[in-house]
């Protein structure tokens, strides 16, 4: 049988990663892994360039769906799915963007943060990598916002269930992963019981 898939989109750092490390370890013992769309990002020179609104000081489009090799990404996710884990879990900015990614899932999550939320952690994160405060600020402001507005959060109406991820909302989120939980669990419990031989 197929792996169980999971979407998970949402803005950029609003705990995408933390939301699929915290599946993986809730539902121990199933195998499970995870894809991060940030690996299917293409080259620099294939790289799309956004010119700012405000500015027009152009920048590398990292948020376009066009940085993506959504091509790959699908071959690679058919291929999971066939191996041996019994979930497979895809995250990344615009997983949820691309028809030929959401049909191949089971659930489709929407990671929601408010803004100022998300730019804090973008700073603290990108500064741990040793990047400018000002480099840091002005991508977020000429760049990274217009695209969320226009690519990112239009897909949210792709998702199943929409997850807060904010600092504060960890209880309500954890209620919405426990029901994750459970209908991954009971497609896997229909899978041992239709194919009663896998292992």
């Amino acid at each position: 049988m197929a792996a169980f898939v999971i979407g998970i989109a949402g803005g950029s750092a609003s705990g995408k990663s933390t939301l699929a490390q915290q599946l993986r370890d809730r539902l121990a013992p199933l195998r499970v892994s995870i894809m991060n769309q940030d690996r299917y990002f293409h080259s620099d020179q294939q790289m799309p360039r956004h010119a700012s609104p405000d500015g027009g000081r152009v920048w590398p489009d990292h948020n376009h769906p066009d940085s993506f090799d959504f091509a790959r990404l699908r071959s690679d996710l058919e291929t999971a799915r066939e191996g041996p884990d019994e979930v497979v879990i895809v995250e990344g900015i615009l997983v949820l963007h691309a028809p030929e990614l959401r049909e191949l899932m089971d659930v489709r999550l929407f990671v929601e943060a408010d803004a100022d939320e998300r730019i804090v952690r973008r700073i603290r994160r990108n500064l741990a990598r040793g990047l400018g405060i000002d480099e840091i600020c002005d991508f977020y402001l000429e760049s990274v916002r217009f695209r969320h507005r226009e690519f990112c959060e239009p897909t949210r109406e792709h998702a199943d269930l929409v997850i807060p991820g904010g600092q504060h909302e960890v209880v309500e989120a954890g209620s919405l992963l426990d029901r994750v939980c459970q209908q991954v669990r009971a497609a896997a419990a229909g899978a041992e019981r239709q194919s009663p031989g896998r292992t």
